[in-house]
């Protein structure tokens, strides 16, 4: 079986080593990006205070220019990281198998091997092990450069899927379905370009499910001072305080006609402001509700394979 492996490494060796050795790669220049912005940004704090509000000195301004070069790559590399599991399951996962279909090496095999199924999982698991390996760095480095970047915004709905696990898992998801197109069509370019469309069709089922559940799960809360970290904010009001009734703005302004007038501090007495929104709070459960939802979707198709590659006969 440890041929198959070999076999499976030397045809798939170039997408391997690009994707797989570009994706840690990608993971160590945000690590050193995360580094340097967490440095850089003690070092100018430092350099301001010892200028006493004066001129910056050469080696101060300096600093700032490089902490903006830093901050840019900050925003622009977890972009990037977001495409990274899709192009790396998409290109790596339908040639698995289709290449040997579609070059009748795949029939020869199967007639020397005892399981058809053993033979798959020798091909398909050390692949699937370096894929997990270097998306879970992408997800752990991206997350580190997120925090660097905002160290005073916790993470919530507006980076779902730009970090963690989650890249990981969505990565090992189309990679899985991938294999099983590649099964099921026998060719490469068509099984890369049908899993690329399946894999538009399935961002787009989890993003209006994720919606759905968000909208589902919306409540009315309390506007902080700082304005909140929400996602989607689906209707605002205010509540009395004394008695917690809801007040609409049209509401309000009846009462309080002068709070909305140009002098007005739009801050009615007896009211607090209240938002409709799904609590930042139950971020990490959306999260973990996705990647259950992919994993379970990967296991299934696992078994979507063995039964492909049973029902297939050679040609």
């Amino acid at each position: 079986m440890l041929v198959a492996s070999r076999l499976a490494w030397r045809m798939q060796r170039w997408e391997v080593i690009v994707l797989v050795g570009g994706s840690l790669l990608l993971a160590i220049v945000m690590s050193l990006v995360a580094w340097q912005l967490t440095i850089t940004r003690g070092a100018i704090t430092s350099c301001i205070g010892d200028s006493a509000g004066g001129p910056l000195p050469l080696d101060c301004r300096s600093l700032v220019d490089w902490g903006n070069v830093m901050t840019a790559a900050g925003e622009i590399l977890p972009t990037v990281a977001v495409g990274v599991p899709f192009v790396v399951g998409i290109l790596i996962g339908p040639p698995l198998v289709a290449r040997e279909i579609e070059g009748r090496t795949a029939p020869i095999a199967w007639s020397l091997s005892r399981s058809r199924s053993r033979w798959l999982a020798w091909r398909l698991v050390p692949i699937l092990l370096a894929v997990a390996v270097a998306l879970l760095a992408v997800g752990a480095a991206s997350e580190a450069l997120l925090l660097a970047s905002r160290p005073d915004s916790p993470l919530g709905f507006a980076n779902l899927g730009f970090h963690g696990p989650l890249i990981a898992v969505r990565g090992l998801a189309v990679f899985i379905m991938g294999v099983a197109v590649g099964l099921l069509l026998g060719r490469v370019l068509p099984a890369i370009l049908v899993t690329g469309l399946l894999t538009i069709a399935l961002l787009g089922g989890l993003t209006f499910v994720r919606s759905e559940m968000m909208r589902s799960e919306a409540t009315w809360v309390a506007v902080p001072p700082d304005g909140g970290n929400f996602s989607t904010i689906y209707d605002s009001g205010w509540s009395d305080d004394a008695t917690g009734e809801f007040v609409t703005y049209d509401q309000a302004f009846e009462r309080f006609p002068e709070e909305f007038g140009p002098e007005g501090s739009w801050m009615p007495p007896g009211l607090t402001q209240v938002y409709l929104a799904t609590p930042p709070e139950l971020y990490p459960a959306f999260v973990a509700r996705e990647i259950g939802a992919l994993a379970g979707f990967a296991i299934i198709l696992a078994g979507v394979c063995a039964w492909l590659l049973n029902w297939r006969r050679p040609a």
